[in-house]
């Protein structure tokens, strides 16, 4: 189950309270039910979490009877320009193949609640967006608004239209975006899983009209302190943990986890480089903090063991060692000092 606790942009919610209030909804019923003071609306810079998002959204699916089309609308009045250092960022990327790297590496930074990340395979740029931990009653509406963002940006970012070739559609919501891809012309057919969105790759490495490298570079790392403080998961590591996460066993190879992200595993080990980690590392910390978590509730070695998968003590034992340099009994014996010491006598 997906936490929805990290933070975002006040600006999402300025956007779709003015949608509500368009349709004849009231602020105080845009608002109803997320503690959200009014005031913050008004306040440059402010943030709110995910989940108060998300309770704007309900209340509007809800109250305009998920109305097809709201989505659409939200994401047509959601402009590169209100995403802050995130726009900087891509419009004085040098090239557009870095300005389409860059807003795949910070994507959480703009509408979107899915996972998202892409692969180059020749001329051809696949994007993938897996957002089956949504709810099920707002897919439609965050679809639309994704999907209508993402085209209408595509044109005001590098002054073309956007070069989709074709699209694949996961979730039963084909009849609901369909409107948006007959209008772009865009081919689409069902898919069982992720969103999948295939771009024409011709000439990607051409300089963006704005260009400027080092500016460029100033506001990705504005982007990388947007991540951190708001506690966002991002890239191809968010996908990996999510992965291992439904593979509590430890035991995943590599090469699963590359063909399950649609990569082969050498740019997958090469995006975790360049976003600073490892499968490895990835593993000891998914791995390891769940493990923690299951030993300093006082179960035994043996449960915690069987309830991550293992088959039994001692291969967990030497898994828990790679992950964390002690053996779990140590690690449980501390924990339990720890807790007794807190505890007051």
């Amino acid at each position: 189950m997906a936490s929805w606790e990290w933070r975002r942009s006040v600006t999402h919610a300025v956007i779709l309270v003015e949608l509500g209030e368009d349709h004849g909804l009231t602020q105080n019923q845009c608002l109803r039910g997320t503690d959200l003071d009014p005031r913050v609306l008004k306040t440059p810079g402010a943030e709110i979490t995910a989940a108060q998002e998300l309770g704007i959204v309900r209340n509007i699916v809800t109250l305009l009877d998920d109305k097809p089309g709201l989505g659409l609308e939200a994401g047509t009045r959601t402009h590169i320009t209100t995403l802050g250092v995130f726009a900087l960022a891509v419009l004085s990327s040098p090239t557009m193949r870095q300005a389409i790297d860059v807003a795949m590496r910070y994507f959480s930074l703009m509408t979107s609640f899915s996972r998202a990340w892409h692969v180059y395979r020749g001329e051809e740029i696949w994007l993938y967006g897996d957002d089956r931990e949504l709810p099920d009653d707002l897919r439609g509406f965050l679809a639309e608004r994704d999907v209508s963002a993402l085209l209408t940006n595509w044109f005001l970012v590098f002054g073309v239209p956007p070069p989709v070739l074709r699209v694949e559609v996961a979730g039963g919501l084909r009849p609901r975006l369909a409107p948006i891809f007959d209008q772009f012309e865009i081919p689409s057919t069902d898919s069982a899983e992720l969103q999948t969105a295939v771009f024409d790759a011709t000439g990607i490495d051409e300089p963006m009209p704005q260009a400027s490298p080092l500016t460029a570079q100033l506001f990705e790392e504005q982007c990388d302190d947007l991540l951190q403080r708001r506690g966002l998961r991002q890239g191809v590591a968010g996908s990996v943990r999510s992965m291992l996460m439904h593979q509590m066993n430890g035991r995943l190879a590599q090469e699963d986890v590359a063909a399950g992200l649609h990569m082969s595993l050498r740019t997958m080990r090469r995006r975790l480089a360049e976003e600073g980690t490892s499968y490895r590392q990835l593993c000891a910390e998914s791995f390891g903090t769940l493990a923690e978590e299951l030993l300093s509730t006082g179960l035994t070695v043996e449960d915690v063991a069987y309830r991550m998968g293992y088959s039994g003590a001692p291969s967990f034992s030497n898994a828990f060692k790679q992950w964390r340099g002690v053996s779990p009994g140590r690690f449980a014996r501390s924990a339990v000092d720890r807790y007794r010491q807190t505890v007051p006598h």
